[in-house]
């Protein structure tokens, strides 16, 4: 069964089989089943597993070339079937008409652009529909430059039709997936790491369905992070910048990420390449920057701090001492807590650990995500597809454990009103806890616990 097809090219008979069955479970999935049937989302994930499983035995029986076909045509599957799991994408599409409109996006909300709407306009009936599928419109919107460019496209190309517009956008992603996929396969190549590793990544179901199924751009910004690093490797300093300033234009987080990469560099090197980076970044804003459009922004970003709260962990447990001191929810004191605790660990890790090559780089960067995300108020799932690649160069699984943990908190999108269940929320962050704890329980202390042993080999992704 693991033995490869070589007079017609084709991997194993398996891996065909399991590509099928894919391709049509992501579709039915993502055509029948929406986000407030938990059981069935929960059945369809365990469906998924397991062909994942399958991908991950049968890997070794897998060229580069077969890999990326795969996973070509498991996001193409995708790419005309509506989002089910998230309607982040009407806010996108909103955005780029608003674009479209000689408008700017940062300066108004859209009740707020609703409002000022009369019912005779040409097109209120599709401003009206589009805004209520949006949610949280009273908010100002929080997506940098190139995200908006794309939006902008979106709505540009696909005029009155959403459903034109969602296709487009997901095209934008698939093309970009795909250049990640590329380049992480470039990447480990260079770092002498096992190519077919990428299958962690590049077969991922979840890093597929949200990712070109739910239209999120994380997948986007690992793609320009790892093509950022790849040339960073080649010492093609300007490239490096160029890409990794596009990253923190697609998702602000790789910005918090810069001062790892650079340090390398030696602080003459360090300030100048974060500085043309910062310029790149700055010049990029300045269409949609005015006093009006900051303010819009950074409140929006304050929300997420300070108001939004999801399928948080260590924040939780502070919550509910809060609740115990003050007796009421705390968050607007304890997010930014919180966030200076995050940067004081930071700090300590940046100044003291070791960061001479890239695959240090890669596992202070997954140290660093791993903090941040345990102590946020607010962690979706595909949040997560961050920490893959820098755990596949560290030969880190936890992050993949973490991935399919996260997916239980679409039960509280099943409950009315909106709940979260105490229950699964302890079961995610345990496993999480755990598996953590032993990939890190120190080498010294393993040999006196056999079972240990054993465990933490099975916590490296091979």
């Amino acid at each position: 069964m693991h033995r490869r097809f070589d007079n017609i090219g084709l991997p194993t008979l398996q891996v065909l089989i399991a590509t099928v069955l894919l391709i049509i479970i992501l579709s039915v999935g993502q055509v029948y089943i929406v986000r407030t049937q938990f059981h069935l989302l929960l059945l369809w994930q365990l469906l998924l597993a397991g062909i994942f499983l399958i991908y991950l035995v049968s890997k070794n029986c897998l060229s580069f070339t077969h890999i990326f076909i795969i996973a070509l045509l498991t996001r193409l599957s995708l790419v005309f079937v509506m989002p089910n799991l998230s309607d982040d994408v009407y806010r996108f599409i909103w955005d780029g008409q608003l674009i479209n409109n000689g408008d700017n996006p940062l300066l108004t909300t859209p009740n707020t652009y609703l409002a000022q709407l009369t019912t005779t306009t040409n097109t209120y009936l599709y401003w009206q529909n589009l805004h209520s599928l949006i949610n949280h419109p009273q908010f100002y919107t929080c997506y940098p430059p190139l995200m908006q460019g794309t939006f902008w496209v979106s709505a540009l190309l696909g005029g009155a039709s959403i459903t034109t517009s969602i296709i487009i956008i997901k095209l934008f992603i698939l093309i970009a997936d795909m250049l990640g996929i590329y380049y992480f396969y470039k990447l480990l190549k260079v770092l002498k790491i096992k190519t077919n590793k990428i299958v962690w990544y590049a077969l991922n179901p979840l890093v597929i369905l949200e990712g070109v199924g739910n239209t999120h751009y994380e997948v986007v910004q690992v793609a320009f992070m790892v093509m950022s690093l790849y040339f960073f490797t080649q010492n093609k300093l300007a490239k490096f910048v160029l890409i990794w300033a596009t990253a923190i234009l697609t998702k602000l987080l790789p910005l918090l990420l810069l001062p790892i990469i650079v340090k390398q560099l030696g602080w003459r090197k360090a300030i100048v390449t974060g500085f043309l980076c910062m310029i790149i970044v700055l010049i990029s804003f300045l269409p949609f920057l005015s006093l009006t459009a900051i303010k819009g922004f950074s409140s929006s970003l304050n929300l997420y701090f300070r108001n939004f709260e999801f399928n948080a962990s260590l924040y939780y447990i502070a919550r509910y001492i809060g609740w115990y001191v003050k007796g009421y929810n705390y968050i607007s004191f304890i997010g930014p807590l919180l966030s200076g605790f995050f940067l004081g660990l930071y700090a300590y890790i940046f100044f003291t650990k070791k960061i001479n090559t890239l695959p240090q780089v890669a596992h202070t960067i997954l140290i660093v995500l791993t903090l941040y995300y345990l102590l946020a108020t607010t962690v979706h799932p595909w949040y997560i597809i961050n920490l893959l690649p820098f755990a596949i160069i560290s030969n880190k699984s936890y992050a993949v454990v973490w991935q399919w943990a996260a997916f239980v908190s679409y039960y509280a999108y099943s409950q009315i009103p909106f709940a979260e269940s105490t229950l699964l929320l302890c079961t995610q962050y345990g496993i999480v806890a755990i598996v953590i704890a032993y990939t890190y329980l120190p080498q010294r202390v393993l040999p006196y616990f056999s079972f240990f042993t054993k465990i933490k080999k099975g916590l490296t992704i091979n």
